[in-house]
C-alpha cells in the first residue's frame, strides 16, 4: 500500500534525504568530501569521499557498521542540531586539517578519526558525553565539548585532558596564577555552575547563525574560545507532555529584553595559558564571529540594538583589539553569513550598504555594481572569492570576484544556488525549476555530477512567477491542479 503524501514527506524529511550535503575541497581540488545517506529515505547520514580525477565515489565512514554501538546523541549535540534545523542521524558534521588528510567526526557517543587516503578509521577514546570536535589545522589533534569543558585529544588517542575547564559549582577558591595570568572576567575565584566554555550561547545559534565556540589558529598552537557564563540568564520550567509524571526540566532562556548570557573570548594555549581578547563589551556585548588565518585573527561584535556591527583586530599575544571596519544603520546592520574573511594576499572582504544596494568590498573598495544584491560569501580560494548575489528577486546566482578577473557570473539557468571553492574547483549546489543538483566544473574535475539519492515528490506544484502591479513585485503563483 503505497504511504500518503503526509507520511511520505515525514520519511523523506521534505524530500531531503539522499541528498549530498556538507562539502570539503582538498587545497589541491583533486578531492571532494560530502554527507549523504544511503537512499531517500534513509536518516543516516555517512562521510564519502569523490577523487575528481577518476569520478571514484568511496564510502569512508558508516555509522551502521557491524560491531559499532549506536546511541542519541549526547544532550548538547542534540541541542545544537536542532537549532541547525538538523533532523539527520549518523554524522551531522565534520572537519579535516587544512591539508584534507585527516577527518575527524562524531557518532553518537563516540569521537572517530578517518584517513582519506587509505580509508582507516579510528575510535578515539575521548570524554563523553561529547559535542562539537573540531581537528586541528596541522591534523595532529581534536578539540572538542565535555560537560561544558573544552578538551583536547590526540589523533592517536594519547593525551585527552581539559584546556578550559569551567569549575564546579561548590569550590570557589583564590588562585595562585603564574605568570601574571588573569581568570576570566579579571577574578580571582574559579567559574560559576552556568559558565561553559567552548559553546555557543543560545542568541549566536539561533539568531546568528553562529554554531561555533573555539576556533584553532592556523599554527595549531592554540585557539579562541568563547567563555558563556548563563547565569543572568532567566530559567524557564518545560513539562514533558509525553511524561506528565516528570518534573519540569529547565532551561536558561533569554526572552527579548531580558538579561543575555555574558560572552568574552579567551586564548587558550595548548599549556592551558589564557590571555582574554578585550573589546567594550558593555557597549557591543555580541560576539557575532570569529576568523583566525594566516594573516591574524578577526572578531566581529555588534551591539544589544544591532545597529552598530564592528570588525576587530585581534592581538593573540595580549588580547589587545583595535577597529578595522564598522558597519551602522539607523534601524538594523544585517549579519552576512562567511564575511569577514581575506584573500590570500591579505586584503579584508566585508559588504557595504550603499543605497538600496549591499556590495562586496575588498579592502573598503566596492567591486559590485549598484543594484547586484551581495547575501552570502562562501570562501575565498587564492585571490579569488566565490559569493551569492541576486539582480533579480526570484533568483540567487553564484559570482566569482578577482583582482585579476574582475567579477564574473558562475550560473546561468535561473534559480537558488550554493557553492564551495578550492584549488579552482567549483561545486555548485542548484534548485531550479527543473529540479535539483549537485556538479562540479573546473581543475582535473572538468565536469561531473554527484549522485544525489533523494526521492522525488509525487506532487509537482506548477509555479507561475510574475511581477505583480506598477512597482512589479515579484509573485509566485500556485493553481489546483486541472485549472486551465
Amino acid at each position: 500500500m503505497p504511504s500518503s503524501y503526509p507520511r511520505l514527506l515525514a520519511r523523506t524529511q521534505g524530500f531531503r534525504l539522499g541528498r549530498p550535503v556538507r562539502f570539503t575541497l582538498s587545497p589541491d581540488g583533486r578531492r571532494l568530501l560530502f554527507l549523504r545517506s544511503l537512499s531517500g529515505d534513509d536518516p543516516v547520514r555517512r562521510l564519502w569521499s569523490l577523487d575528481l580525477t577518476t569520478g571514484e565515489e568511496r564510502l569512508l565512514a558508516d555509522p551502521l557498521t557491524p560491531g559499532t554501538t549506536t546511541t542519541a546523541p549526547s544532550a548538547q549535540e542534540q541541542t545544537r542540531r536542532e537549532r541547525a534545523r538538523d533532523r539527520s542521524s549518523g554524522i551531522a558534521e565534520y572537519t579535516t586539517d587544512k591539508a584534507v588528510r585527516v577527518v575527524a567526526f562524531t557518532v553518537s557517543e563516540g569521537l572517530h578519526v578517518a584517513l582519506p587516503e587509505s580509508g582507516e578509521v579510528t575510535t578515539l577514546p575521548a570524554r563523553t558525553p561529547l559535542t562539537d570536535a573540531r581537528l586541528s589545522p596541522d591534523g595532529a589533534a581534536v578539540a572538542y565539548v565535555s560537560a561544558g569543558t573544552l578538551r583536547l585529544i590526540s589523533v592517536d588517542g594519547t593525551g585527552d585532558r581539559a584546556l578550559a575547564p569551567p569549575a564546579e559549582p561548590s569550590t570557589p577558591r583564590a588562585l595562585d596564577l603564574p605568570g601574571g595570568l588573569e581568570l576570566p572576567g579579571g577574578s580571582d575565584t574559579l567559574d560559576g555552575p552556568e559558565v561553559t566554555y567552548g559553546l555557543a550561547e543560545h542568541v549566536a545559534a539561533e539568531s546568528m547563525g553562529r554554531y561555533q565556540g573555539f576556533w584553532w589558529s592556523p599554527a595549531s598552537d592554540r585557539l579562541a574560545v568563547a567563555r558563556v557564563d548563563n547565569g543572568p540568564v532567566q530559567t524557564w520550567y518545560l513539562a514533558d507532555p509525553s511524561r506528565p509524571g516528570a518534573p519540569p526540566a529547565a532551561h536558561r532562556y533569554p526572552s527579548a529584553g531580558t538579561a543575555n548570557a555574558d560572552v568574552s573570548l579567551w586564548i587558550v594555549g595548548l599549556d592551558g595559558s589564557r590571555v582574554e581578547v578585550r573589546w567594550d563589551r558593555a557597549a557591543f556585548e555580541y560576539l557575532v564571529q570569529v576568523v583566525w588565518d594566516a594573516h591574524g585573527l578577526l572578531v566581529v561584535v555588534q551591539d544589544r540594538a544591532q545597529k552598530r556591527l564592528r570588525i576587530l583586530d585581534a592581538d593573540p599575544a595580549t588580547g589587545a583589539t583595535t577597529t578595522l571596519a564598522e558597519a551602522t544603520d539607523p534601524a538594523w546592520t544585517q549579519i552576512v553569513p562567511g564575511v569577514p574573511a581575506r584573500l590570500a594576499s591579505g586584503p579584508l572582504i566585508w559588504t557595504a550598504d550603499a543605497g538600496e544596494t549591499r556590495h562586496l568590498t575588498v579592502d573598503g573598495v566596492t567591486v559590485t555594481p549598484a543594484g547586484l544584491q551581495v547575501s552570502e560569501v562562501y570562501g575565498v580560494d587564492g585571490d579569488t572569492v566565490l559569493f551569492a548575489a541576486s539582480d533579480e528577486p526570484t533568483e540567487s546566482h553564484l559570482w566569482t570576484w578577482s583582482a585579476a578577473g574582475g567579477l564574473e557570473r558562475v550560473t546561468d539557468e535561473p534559480g537558488r544556488y550554493s557553492g564551495h571553492r578550492a584549488g579552482g574547483v567549483t561545486v555548485i549546489s542548484a534548485s531550479t525549476l527543473s529540479g535539483r543538483s549537485v556538479n562540479i566544473c573546473g581543475g582535473d574535475a572538468g565536469t561531473r555530477t554527484i549522485s544525489s539519492l533523494e526521492l522525488s515528490s509525487p506532487v509537482a506544484p506548477q509555479v507561475s512567477l510574475i511581477r505583480a502591479g506598477r512597482r512589479a513585485l515579484r509573485t509566485a503563483v500556485l493553481l489546483p491542479t486541472g485549472w486551465f
